[in-house]
Formats: C-alpha cells, sequence, structure tokens
C-alpha cells in the first residue's frame, strides 16, 4: 500500500475525545502515529495525518474540509523549541520524535481513551491549574520580575511563590517549585516558566545549599 493512501485511511477519532487535549500534543500524537505506521515524518505527511485524525481542531475557518497548514506548522515549532524538546529535525529533510516526544505521545493517547466523564474531572483539574498560575503571576516577586525589577526580589518573596514561607523546609519549597515548572509547562505557561527558571537560578544558594 503507498504512503499517501496509509494516511488516508487514517480513522478520525471522536471529537469529544480530544476537545480538553492542547494542538501540539495532538500533533505530536499524529507524529507518533506516522512513526509507528512505519512512514516518512515530512511536513506534508504530518499535516495531512493530524487533519485526519482531528478534523475538528485542525481544519480551515469556514472550510471544514480543507487543513490548516499553518496551525499545524505553529505546532511543530513550539514542540522543536528547546524548552519542550518533543520533535527534532526540519521541514525540508522531515521530522524526528525524540524520547521526550513519545512520551507526551504516550500521554495523549492515554488521555484520548479516557471516558467523557473522566473527562469532565481532567477540565477541572486543569481551571485549578490555572488558578495556581494566575497566583504565581499576581505575586508580588513577578510583577518585580516582568517590571525589570528582579533584583529586588526577596526570598521572602521567593517563598510566597512557591507556597511557603521562609520557616518552610527547602525541600518543600524545592518540590512545589518542580510542580509549578510542570504545571506552567503543561498550561503553555512559557512567560511564567521562565520566571520559575529565573527564580531557581537566582535563589539557588538559599534552595539548594550552593
Amino acid at each position: 500500500m503507498k504512503a499517501s493512501t496509509q494516511i488516508l485511511d487514517v480513522k478520525e477519532i471522536d471529537s469529544s475525545s480530544y476537545e480538553s487535549i492542547d494542538l501540539d500534543r495532538l500533533v505530536v500524537y499524529a507524529v507518533a502515529k506516522l512513526s509507528d505506521m512505519g512512514l516518512e515524518l515530512s511536513l506534508e505527511n504530518i499535516i495531512v495525518a493530524t487533519f485526519k485524525l482531528f478534523p475538528k481542531k485542525f481544519s480551515l475557518v469556514g472550510y471544514p474540509e480543507f487543513p490548516d497548514a499553518t496551525r499545524v506548522e505553529k505546532c511543530l515549532w513550539r514542540c522543536k523549541g528547546k524548552k519542550r524538546g518533543w520533535l527534532g529535525g526540519k521541514t525540508p529533510h522531515g521530522y524526528t520524535l525524540t524520547d521526550r516526544g513519545r512520551m507526551v505521545a504516550d500521554h495523549a493517547s492515554s488521555l484520548l481513551a479516557v471516558p467523557l466523564e473522566a473527562k469532565h474531572k481532567a477540565i477541572s483539574q486543569t481551571r485549578r491549574k490555572e488558578s495556581i498560575v494566575a497566583e504565581v503571576s499576581s505575586a508580588p516577586a513577578y510583577q518585580k520580575y516582568i517590571q525589570g525589577e528582579e533584583d529586588k526580589i526577596t526570598e521572602a518573596e521567593l517563598c510566597y511563590v512557591l507556597q511557603g514561607t521562609l520557616d518552610s523546609l527547602k525541600d518543600t519549597l524545592r518540590g512545589n517549585l518542580d510542580s509549578l515548572k510542570v504545571i506552567a509547562d503543561e498550561l503553555q505557561r512559557d512567560e511564567v516558566s521562565e520566571f520559575l527558571v529565573f527564580l531557581e537560578n537566582r535563589f539557588t544558594k538559599f534552595l539548594y545549599g550552593r
């Protein structure tokens, strides 16, 4: 069977299964699907496979029968970034799925298999995570950071961001920091992720004793 025919035979996934999953993870899932089928990870193949799998999210506005190539390309660009590293390669030569990308694809696969009732619970959890990130972005330390006054951030303000105090155990603060970084990454809040990395570097001695 020719590669083009194999891609066209890819079956659409029920839209209720992926409505709460972000675009980037869906694209990585499509890349993994192509890889498992032994097909070339070219831009064209990825665009078609993603559209075949998830037409509700990857069709052109006003033209649901056609794929939105630009949307897919933007996802590929984000997934190749240093912060994620889910994909490798370049458009002219084809893409590669990294080990981290495979983990993301496997996680997306598990989400696609979750019943609708459980998805509603996941949406509730997402809202909770959004609330946590909102607390970080409203903290005094973050306000100083975005105003270019990051050198004025105090250890007490750091602890406030990490949901602790100066008396909190360092293990607790480090654990909270790791959790916040994961949440910011999941929600694609790059500006918050960069802020948290800045805090970790700035207060390395305070957090890690070095």
